[in-house]
């Protein structure tokens, strides 16, 4: 059985300049709203920040700043880690992890195939 041939709910190839104008509005309206959303968002995320010397002054020294450091730096790409490793109130134990990372992945890339090397310990037999 053949399908019937259906036209477009909107056929904008037959709208009228009335329509297009309309449309237009419509477009308008939306880009701003979309705006107005984000400068909100951008908004909450200063927010944010502007609290965080606080917070991380709270927690330092507690299993709680090592999990906000951790998550941080598990989330961050590598060239972040290595900031977020710099900051003074990043526990060792987040220090030490983020630079096992680094070495494991700058292990990787330099050795196809090679999953680990040996911490500490040249992998390239002229260096030594």
């Amino acid at each position: 059985m053949a399908q019937k041939h259906r036209h477009p709910v909107i056929d904008w190839n037959r709208m009228t300049d009335r329509q297009r104008q309309m449309k237009a509005r419509a477009e308008n309206l939306t880009a701003q709203i979309a705006l107005d959303q984000h400068r909100e968002h951008d908004r909450a995320n200063k927010a944010l920040f502007a609290s965080l010397e606080s917070v991380l002054a709270q927690l330092a020294g507690t299993p709680k700043a090592v999990e906000f450091f951790r998550l941080f730096s598990e989330t961050a790409t590598q060239a972040n880690a290595k900031r977020i490793a710099n900051h003074p109130d990043c526990p060792d134990v987040v220090r030490n992890e983020i630079a096992q990372r680094i070495e494991t992945a700058g292990a990787t890339r330099g050795h196809e195939g090679v999953a680990s090397a040996v911490p500490g310990k040249s992998v390239n037999a002229s260096e030594g």
